[in-house]
């Protein structure tokens, strides 16, 4: 027998400390949630972990070649959703953390979420809470889904965080889909219209050239610019302004992964008419729901600026934020230090200092959070008619240039037999 030492919070959320002996690591985790405790930490003597690793070698839980080990399926950010999704309704139902995800472990019917499960059980068996079984999980579980896990842990309120992170993730969803669906159309015109250019460039405008050279004839100026572009394209002109470009794109996003470049292109993004606007909405959304489900869960206002902090995606935003962030650790009222870093419309800050001063800010955030919604759905309307529009006035301009080229070829042609 081992003795275990632990943290762990009750139902109600209060914070329990104390010790226990057990054969194992599961052992003293079955015995923590007979007590209905979620543990945050366990530890043991440096003998008993030992003899746990080498038990755990010899045998054990076992996963199959859908286990964390066996490495056999990927799983990446698209798989949080679905299994966020799953936990939610044996967390809600009941089911304490660990058990819940060692069930999904086993009746998932998708192998990378059982991968997935398997990976966070294989933590959640060693002690660590779930927050930080998901934080080992970095590919699928970003770092605003880790600290409000983290701060529902803290508070014993998981299921409800639960709730709100697949609320949100749904939202998220469903407008990446409404982008890929309105986008589809101008897609396949754009496709259509470069496979007519291609054909009439690479197959037809060259038969109309060499017939035009055997009468000696004179191509018409669209129809050389057509010519002339095909040339460029198949020469080595071409293949080397390619690789230019490509180059140029390899360097700039690995120039953009490090912190001075992110920074600096994050900064161009913003004075992007549109662009700067709609990703500013995004940062704001996500910034309001993450404050707003922390203080509704119990973190106080200084911890759950810090854990907000990191939703930001901007770093130019991120950079204001953690300004004003000091600020009001320095005293400063939130309103106050928010408005201070000139990102926040005038009417947001004056919804957020309307709640300050009632002493009850959530329901100002959440009204904040519900109205950029809206203006996030209205941009990404305008957004898709904006590039549907310009994709067909595009291809009907590519057309109309190759239509015009061909028309002015026959009727060279048409003059070249009249004259001979």
């Amino acid at each position: 027998m081992a003795t275990f030492h632990y943290i762990a919070r009750d139902a109600q959320g209060a914070e329990n400390r104390g010790k226990l002996e057990a054969g194992s690591r599961k052992q003293a985790l079955a015995q923590l949630r007979a007590r209905q405790l979620t543990p945050s930490r366990l530890d043991e003597s440096a003998a008993a972990a030992a003899a746990a690793t080498t038990a755990e070698q010899s045998g054990g839980f076992s996963f199959g070649p859908f286990g964390a080990a066996g490495g056999k399926k990927r799983f990446g950010r698209e798989h949080a959703l679905p299994f966020l999704r799953a936990l939610m309704g044996l967390v809600t139902s009941g089911i304490q953390v660990a058990d819940g995800v060692k069930l999904l472990a086993k009746r998932l019917s998708d192998p990378a979420l059982r991968a997935l499960a398997a990976a966070l059980w294989d933590q959640l068996s060693q002690g660590r809470s779930l927050s930080q079984a998901m934080a080992a999980n970095g590919a699928v579980f970003d770092d605003a889904t880790v600290n409000l896990v983290q701060a529902g842990e803290a508070t014993g309120r998981l299921g409800g965080v639960l709730e709100r992170l697949v609320l949100d993730l749904e939202e998220r969803g469903e407008i990446r889909s409404r982008l890929v669906a309105a986008m589809a159309y101008p897609a396949l015109i754009l496709a259509m219209a470069v496979v007519v250019i291609l054909i009439f460039l690479f197959f037809l405008l060259p038969r109309i050239e060499a017939l035009l050279a055997s009468l000696q004839g004179n191509l018409p100026f669209a129809t050389r610019l057509l010519i002339g572009l095909a040339h460029f394209l198949v020469s080595y002109y071409g293949l080397f302004f390619v690789l230019v470009v490509a180059t140029g794109i390899t360097i700039f996003w690995a120039w953009r992964r490090k912190p001075a470049g992110r920074l600096i292109s994050d900064g161009w993004l913003l004075k992007v008419t549109g662009v700067g606007s709609f990703i500013l909405a995004n940062d704001i959304l996500r910034l309001t729901q993450a404050f707003s489900l922390l203080l509704e869960n119990g973190i106080t206002t200084l911890p759950a600026l810090a854990m907000t902090e990191r939703t930001i995606q901007n770093q130019v935003f991120r950079a204001a934020f953690a300004e004003a962030r000091g600020k009001i650790a320095e005293g400063a009222g939130i309103s106050t230090a928010l408005g201070g870093t000139g990102f926040f419309p005038p009417l947001v800050i004056d919804v957020i200092s309307v709640g300050e001063s009632t002493g009850n800010i959530v329901p100002s955030l959440k009204e904040v959070a519900r109205d950029f919604r809206k203006r996030i759905d209205k941009q990404v309307g305008v957004f898709v008619s904006f590039v549907s529009i310009g994709a067909l006035m595009l291809s009907a301009g590519f057309v109309a240039l190759v239509a015009f080229g061909i028309i002015s070829a026959v009727f060279q042609i048409s003059s070249s037999l009249k004259a001979g």
